[in-house]
């Protein structure tokens, strides 16, 4: 049985914690590859300094966590990822007129029309009325409802085994997807086609909660890849091998999800089909990394049922 640290506080963390992992190679990666452009493109000293200062907090926790093998310090060190994610995603709105670069909107409109000879979003509006809009809003919604219960789930029931597999692929499909948006930025067919819609989408209350939403938390170029779509895709994986109950309950929205970033103007199709491959390989190299870090370091659960079974003897004996 796998335990959590907090019922097996005098236990160290598994021996794997000793290794740095594969998402933290990738955040790695995509901060540096930020900080070096910005430091090429001169008068962000500001920015260089907040990424810095993330970034070394960051590194801390990792060296922290391998040397000690402390749970809390390494479960601490898994979480951070959370607040380096969300530091770059947000960061991205100030980071590209920085680096100088324009939006590609057109480029990425030009691929749409190259496959399908036309913008899924402008086609997508002979279905339009207020009661699919509703639906393709709360299907929107729900991807940052599950993504944040997820997190907090895992950050406080998840044993540690079970949260670093987790991290492994969901945080390198994060570090590649923000790649993204800081080489490719685009705002989406909303903002690129907009003269070219007959009409407006409207809705219902959860669409203006939607809107809000999305207004508040995008960080003005995450167009491509969809991460919505692959992260998306990535929790529908996850729960199906690790969390079954979870997997049917998200089944639906995950489908009205891929479909609604279209419906709602939010993504190309290109986007999408980038993101959904890019969801999968990043799913399936995490799971490969973790295993052979595993194999390598010892089965954290072989650890914990044999911590289970010294406790047990020792309350016998007592």
């Amino acid at each position: 049985m796998v335990q959590d640290y907090k019922l097996n506080t005098g236990q160290p963390a598994p021996d794997y914690f000793g290794k740095i992992f594969l998402h933290e190679f990738f955040m790695a990666a995509l901060f540096l590859q930020i900080i070096t452009r910005l430091l090429i493109a001169g008068h962000a000293l500001n920015w260089i300094l907040a990424y810095l200062c993330v970034f070394v907090i960051y590194a801390v926790f990792i060296r922290q966590g391998i040397k000690t093998l402390s749970p809390l310090m390494n479960r601490v060190r898994l979480l951070w990822n959370i607040i380096l994610m969300n530091f770059a995603f947000t960061s991205i709105r100030h980071i590209i007129p920085l680096l100088g670069k324009n939006p590609l909107d057109s480029h990425l409109a030009k691929i749409d029309y190259w496959i399908v000879g036309k913008d899924l979003s402008i086609w997508a509006q002979q279905f339009y009325c207020k009661p699919l809009t509703e639906i393709m809003s709360i299907g929107y919604m729900l991807f940052i409802a599950f993504l944040f219960s997820t997190f907090i789930l895992y950050a406080f029931k998840a044993d540690l085994n079970k949260l670093c597999r987790f991290c492994f692929g969901i945080f390198t499909l994060y570090a590649v997807g923000i790649s993204g948006y800081s080489i490719v930025p685009a705002q989406g067919p909303l903002v690129h086609l907009a003269g070219a819609y007959s009409c407006n989408l409207e809705g219902y209350a959860f669409t203006e909660l939607n809107r809000m939403m999305v207004a508040f938390g995008s960080s003005g170029y995450d167009v491509f890849p969809s991460l919505h779509a692959g992260v998306g895709l990535f929790l529908l994986l996850f729960y199906r091998e690790h969390d079954r109950p979870f997997y049917y309950i998200y089944l639906l929205p995950f489908i009205i999800l891929v479909l609604s970033t279209i419906y709602l103007r939010y993504h190309y199709l290109i986007d999408v089909l980038v993101g959904i491959p890019l969801s999968v390989l990043c799913y399936y190299i995490g799971e490969c990394a973790f295993q052979n870090l595993q194999a390598v370091k010892g089965d954290y659960n072989q650890y914990c049922d044999t911590a289970e079974i010294i406790a047990i003897k020792e309350d016998t004996c007592t």
